[in-house]
């Protein structure tokens, strides 16, 4: 009886080392809006009092290197679609690199110039998935859609799509994360950080490369927060 007894308490105890292997060998990436979780369709009060919806909201994550003693171990070598409407995509497996904490972690917010000119690739990449300028050849490295009682178009909506490869409107943006805890690694990804920086009352819509998309990609870098999510 005692053998069987310890055979379970063995089991149990490997299963719940299991379930911490898992939570910890991936990066999450999770939608947020100023204090809570992003709920795309709701709406919701910035911290200047402006009521919004969000309906959409997606990035591109490339070249994802992780960070540790002197040594850079790539992740990801291409690029990783992050999007609010599928649970699935938050997550980036850390594989083997899982077993170590990083002193930092590295990114491309967006799409850099020598994927933009190899022409349309395939996976996260695809243009099937809705990120892609057909009429400019390039990508949008941000989306980020909904509506606002303020807005001066019909019903409100506004559209950023920040994208452009190009000089001077190069618009991808390195991310430094440093962890100041070990354990599974969550980044917040905070909304309301970029909309407080648009002007939801004008003519906000930015569809296309230029110098207001530039503007708010550099902005855009300020919504990466590790270790902030519950």
């Amino acid at each position: 009886m005692r053998s069987v007894l310890f055979l379970i308490g063995l089991l149990s105890v490997m299963h719940v080392r299991s379930q911490d292997r898992d939570s910890s060998g991936t990066l999450r990436f999770m939608p947020w809006f100023f204090d809570g979780p992003l709920v795309l369709d709701e709406q919701r009060t910035l911290p200047n009092d402006e009521a919004i919806r969000i309906s959409q909201f997606r990035f591109y994550v490339c070249h994802l290197v992780l960070h540790t003693n002197g040594h850079s171990v790539p992740i990801r070598e291409g690029c990783h679609l992050v999007d609010a409407d599928e649970p699935g995509s938050w997550d980036v497996d850390l594989g083997a690199s899982a077993s170590f904490h990083p002193d930092s972690i590295t990114f491309e917010l967006g799409v850099d110039s020598l994927l933009n000119v190899s022409g349309a690739l395939g996976g996260d990449l695809d243009p099937t998935k809705g990120m892609y300028w057909a009429w400019n050849s390039g990508y949008i490295n941000l989306k980020l859609e909904g509506s606002t009682p303020l807005g001066p178009y019909p019903k409100g909506s506004f559209e950023l799509h920040l994208g452009g490869y190009l000089p001077p409107y190069a618009t991808a943006q390195r991310v430094v994360l440093k962890p100041s805890k070990k354990g599974p690694l969550t980044v917040r990804v905070d909304v309301s950080e970029l909309l407080v920086d648009v002007d939801l009352k004008g003519r906000c819509n930015v569809m296309s490369p230029g110098a207001e998309a530039v503007r708010l990609s550099r902005r855009a870098v300020s919504m990466f927060k590790i270790d902030a999510a519950p």
